[in-house]
């Protein structure tokens, strides 16, 4: 599995359940931003609540849409989806800009913001490249979003009930 160098969530608990989004060097670095956002501006002053409450949505939205994207059926909505995460990016770069003239974040967690606001900029970029590329060439396989490892699959609780739908539980 292909893994951005820095990033932390593989250890959570929900990442091995996650579908295979989670080895898109995009999303990876896109979730690692989202967190440090998170980290950054929870402890500003009540007066830039607004503000915090926009940087949250931009961040986590630029995963969430490349998510969303993956899971789609479709090319044109995989690429759809990234260019959409493109769009929460632009409106999280705007508010960094705010940060940055209002003096609400600095030194090293300014660095470290700009360098994986930047990092996540790139990859996202590199990924809708290649996305178009695949539809440029043919050779996009409508089945590539949603192959998984079937370990993603199994249920630890077996105590756990479980029907599909129009199927019955058994007792």
């Amino acid at each position: 599995m292909a893994q951005y160098q820095k990033y932390t969530g593989h250890t959570t608990q929900t990442f091995r359940k996650l579908y295979g989004y989670k080895n898109l060097l995009a999303w990876q670095v896109a979730d690692e931003l989202a967190n440090l956002v998170h980290y950054l501006v929870v402890g500003f002053e009540y007066r830039y609540s607004k503000l915090v409450s926009q940087m949250l949505g931009s961040a986590s939205s630029v995963k969430a849409n490349i998510a969303e994207g993956y899971c789609r059926n479709s090319l044109g909505h995989y690429i759809r989806f990234c260019e959409i995460a493109r769009g929460s990016l632009g409106e999280l770069g705007s508010q960094i800009q705010d940060c940055e003239r209002w003096n609400l974040i600095k030194g090293i967690e300014w660095e470290q913001l700009i360098h994986l606001f930047g990092d996540s900029t790139y990859m996202l970029e590199q990924l809708i490249k290649g996305l178009r590329a695949q539809r440029k060439e043919g050779n996009w396989d409508r089945s590539l979003g949603m192959k998984e490892e079937t370990t993603a699959y199994i249920v630890d609780d077996s105590d756990v009930p479980f029907a599909l739908p129009g199927e019955e539980e058994d007792s």
